[in-house]
């Protein structure tokens, strides 16, 4: 019988700041490339996936001094299976883009901070297929093997109940984005992809979901940079609001087919 790796609450907490001060020392290892006259089209890639890497490895170490296996499924679910959780995916992000509306951009804090993050953007937009590859591709496989193939994972491994471990750790996931919009977006959406994870096992599936995730918000991006002056009608904001019920009825719905089916599943097995 295999000896699976295991964390806690505290463990988790631990591993998070240990995560958060690699990414701190992002600053000197910028400049570091910076003086080596690395493109700067390869800094932003790097210097994101670096603190990933020395995470890996160390947690890895880890694992194998205590003959510990972390159980990273990359199995595929069946084809219905995805029609279904891209669509409760979409009608999530639905959800996720009108709540993290409702943070306020302006003022003497949230205001600066909003600023500096659409300069950011800006500016690493300028190398377009470093900031798309880092994003869509390298920023969904780094943080799914990170926060659901080993905390989530490993807390449910801990026989820490489900609800329990998703919440705790899309609550991780928000706070290392470090600001109030992704901190909202990364506890709704992180919850839902680790309601899939818990689901259907497969890491795989929740990377799928963090693509498909990534690339809407870029392109909404794109599309608010452009239109900043958008302001919606009276009949906007109802249509929004049906739009809004629709979406609920269709992620309660497919969440309850999938826990159906992942009861009917277990019941096979026994």
């Amino acid at each position: 019988m295999k000896n699976y790796f295991k964390i806690n609450y505290t463990e988790s907490i631990l591993l998070i700041v240990g995560f958060t001060a690699l990414n701190f020392f992002n600053i000197i290892l910028r400049k570091l490339l910076i003086s080596i006259n690395l493109p700067e089209s390869m800094i932003f890639s790097i210097s994101y996936t670096l603190p990933f890497i020395f995470l890996f490895f160390f947690i890895s170490h880890q694992a194998q001094k205590k003959n510990l296996f972390i159980d990273l499924s990359m199995k595929l679910s069946p084809w219905y299976i995805y029609f279904i959780i891209f669509c409760m995916m979409f009608c999530m992000i639905i959800m996720n883009e009108y709540i993290s509306s409702l943070v306020p951009r302006e003022g003497p804090i949230l205001g600066n901070m909003y600023k500096e993050i659409e300069e950011f953007l800006k500016e690493e937009v300028k190398n377009p297929i470093p900031f798309f590859s880092t994003t869509v591709l390298l920023a969904p496989i780094c943080e799914e093997v990170l926060f659901r193939g080993i905390i989530l994972n490993g807390m449910l491994k801990n026989k820490i109940h489900p609800i329990k471990a998703i919440l705790f750790s899309s609550f991780l996931f928000g706070l290392t984005h470090m600001n109030p919009w992704q901190f909202v977006g990364g506890i709704i959406i992180g919850s839902f992809i680790g309601f899939i994870y818990f689901i259907t096992s497969s890491i795989i599936d929740c990377i799928l979901l963090h693509i498909f995730n990534n690339a809407f918000a870029i392109f909404t991006m794109f599309f608010v940079m452009k239109n900043e002056d958008t302001i919606l009608s009276k009949e906007e904001y109802i249509n929004i609001g049906y739009i809004l019920i629709i979406a609920l009825i269709i992620i309660i719905s497919g969440s309850i087919f999938l826990l159906k089916r992942k009861e009917s599943i277990k019941n096979k097995k026994i």
